[in-house]
């Protein structure tokens, strides 16, 4: 019934236009009205008569151009023959020419995306669809934003540098590597900062339609992004070596030092190239943190410190990586991997920060297979007797299974576990010999601090 009402509103609005043309009330009318023929899925009552709507209102609003490209894209992606999706595109065409002719000063995207659509659709050469790209590039990088854009540009860069017929230089072509690396590091930024914006704002007022559209893609769009950068340094990275970014990366670092997403590109291309020792590495990733401190750019920190074996501060960068984490759950990977760098040098703190694993994630089985393994390994740092060595077992088996108990996806790795503390643990004799029978208990100091109650011994 609504959908009937905002048609028949649109059609007679579209009647009295001609009459009326002048008046922007009846303009903004006839928008609307056009805005919810859109939204109901009618589109091609839509785009019937949306000739004589930019006819008479070309200048009314841009919205009349955005919800004619919804239309549009819709009827090109279910065109069942070559010829009317052809209709559709050339419609589209002429609609991103009149947006662009009638709002000359907004900041629209349509440039890049009639390459996109020259691109998926084989409309042009291959040399002019880059070259649409590339002025879009040059000239909109900060609209130049979406995945499949980026991936299409440097795809089409990547085989006009690898057939030689565009005499591109390896200084050019590392520089276009970098240039579209710190791209996608700013596409990410940009949605992580907009979806941090509306997180906040939804907490306190309710949010529109298209946020909250935005929020329920974010996470897709910032995996496909990943997925691009990665793709992107995996089909470079057998025509440069650790030696030529170290190179690239080092002449460019003075213009580039305040470039928070350059910064962020270098280091994740030279980690992505395992060049581990570079300096220009290390330099970048503190330059980073230094101007953006992060969850990421102290990861990274804590990385390269790790990878010099300076456990002080790689522990340090990591703690502060959990610090300003705000997810329960990542914040609880990275003390697990805090866990882990303690775990051959201070076992206190490696039980200290697997119990942080457990209270953040509740339903991580790792912090208790952790903690069974170092029950299970005790030696001489906490001056036990064999005997009380041996009875730590009992203490892991209980341990292990508290793991099987929260994910039961290790129920195989506890059985294993189990199995072979079991053929480990004291015999009764060894209990006999030991003064102790079942019901006594075992206090345990250093880094332990746990009691075992002896069961009894078949």
């Amino acid at each position: 019934m609504m959908i009937k009402k905002s048609l028949i509103v649109f059609l007679f609005i579209a009647s009295v236009l001609t009459a009326k043309a002048q008046e922007a009330s009846k303009c903004e009318e006839a928008i609307a009205a056009f805005e919810a023929v859109v939204k109901s899925g009618n589109y091609d009552e839509a785009l019937g008569g949306l000739k004589d709507l930019i006819k008479e209102c070309p200048k009314a609003d841009e919205k009349l151009y955005m919800f004619a490209e919804v239309a549009y894209v819709y009827k090109i992606e279910s065109a069942q023959d070559k010829k009317s999706r052809q209709e559709f595109i050339d419609g589209l065409f002429a609609l991103y020419d009149n947006y662009n002719k009638n709002f000359p000063a907004a900041k629209n995207r349509n440039a890049i995306k009639k390459a996109q659509l020259q691109y998926d659709q084989k409309l042009e050469s291959e040399d002019k669809i880059f070259e649409a790209f590339d002025k879009a590039f040059t000239q909109q990088s900060h609209d130049f934003t979406g995945y499949k854009e980026l991936e299409a540009y440097y795809s089409l860069y990547l085989k006009r540098f690898e057939n030689g017929k565009a005499n591109i230089s390896t200084a050019d072509f590392m520089s276009k590597f970098g240039d579209v690396s710190a791209q996608v590091i700013y596409a990410k930024n940009k949605i992580l900062a907009k979806k941090s914006a509306l997180l906040v704002k939804k907490e306190t007022e309710p949010l529109t339609e298209e946020e909250k559209e935005f929020l329920a893609s974010a996470k897709n769009d910032l995996d496909a992004l990943t997925a691009v950068g990665e793709n992107v340094d995996r089909l470079s990275s057998k025509h440069f070596s650790c030696e030529g970014l170290e190179e690239f990366y080092t002449a460019k670092f003075e213009k580039n030092k305040e470039n928070a997403d350059w910064l962020e590109a270098l280091v994740n291309v030279m980690f992505l190239n395992r060049c581990y020792n570079s300096a220009v590495l290390e330099k970048g990733a503190h330059t980073l943190y230094e101007l953006r401190p992060s969850v990421q750019s102290a990861f990274n920190m804590a990385n390269i410190a790790l990878r010099k074996n300076n456990t002080q501060e790689a522990v340090m960068y990591f703690d502060k990586a959990a610090q300003m984490e705000k997810n329960p759950e990542e914040r609880a990977d990275i003390n697990y991997k805090i866990a882990g760098v303690f775990r051959n040098t201070d076992k206190a703190k490696a039980k200290e920060y697997t119990f942080k694993v457990m209270k953040d994630n509740p339903k991580d089985a790792r912090p208790y297979i952790f903690l069974a393994e170092m029950y299970s390994s005790v030696t001489r740092e906490c001056d036990v007797t064999e005997f009380e060595r041996k009875a730590l077992l009992w203490l892991a088996i209980d341990t292990a299974k508290k793991a099987e108990g929260v994910d039961p996806k290790y129920k195989r790795t506890v059985d294993s576990m189990v199995q072979g503390y079991e053929k480990r643990l004291p015999t009764a004799d060894e209990m006999k010999e030991a003064g102790k029978r079942k019901g006594d208990e075992i206090k345990y100091g250093c880094w332990i601090n746990e009691t075992v109650t002896l069961p009894k011994i078949k």
